[in-house]
């Protein structure tokens, strides 16, 4: 298990920022992932100077390990056609979520286009490699500092 600190995820924030400003992306939005993206997104909308924020609330972790049927279980009511999205979570695991939303964005929203961000990235395992993470593992698991342990 790799247990990050908040000093740790702090700098991963910058890095990240960083990543997503070098690149020239400009969302019109930014969208977290509620719970796990809760964090990041407020970290990289202070980082980024951003205001215009959307939350999905999604469902998959039974005891926090043990994935199970995805459920969406609240979108937002905005009109997002034609725009630029920036879609955060703290990790892509199984990259199913993300799957999963960037098809609601993409066919739902009629979104121009949608980048992913994430804190970290399972590459051994995710079905999505995210556009922008700061730390790439091989199946570990991952606890984040705001999480029970």
């Amino acid at each position: 298990m790799v247990d990050l600190s908040w000093e740790e995820i702090e700098k991963m924030a910058d890095d990240l920022a960083e990543r997503i400003k070098n690149s020239g992306f400009k969302p019109d939005y930014l969208v977290g992932i509620t719970t796990g993206g809760l964090v990041p997104l407020g970290l990289l909308a202070k980082r980024l100077d951003f205001e215009s924020i959307l939350t999905v609330s999604t469902t998959s972790y039974d005891d926090g390990h043990n994935q199970k049927e995805l459920k969406v279980t609240y979108l937002p009511e905005v009109d997002l056609k034609g725009k630029k999205i920036l879609l955060i979570d703290e990790i892509a695991d199984s990259g199913a979520t993300l799957e999963k939303l960037r098809e609601i964005f993409m066919d739902r929203y009629q979104v121009k286009e949608l980048k992913i961000a994430t804190l970290a990235v399972n590459k051994g395992k995710s079905v999505i490699i995210p556009d922008f993470y700061a730390l790439a593992g091989m199946g570990e698991w991952i606890h984040f500092p705001w999480e029970p342990k």
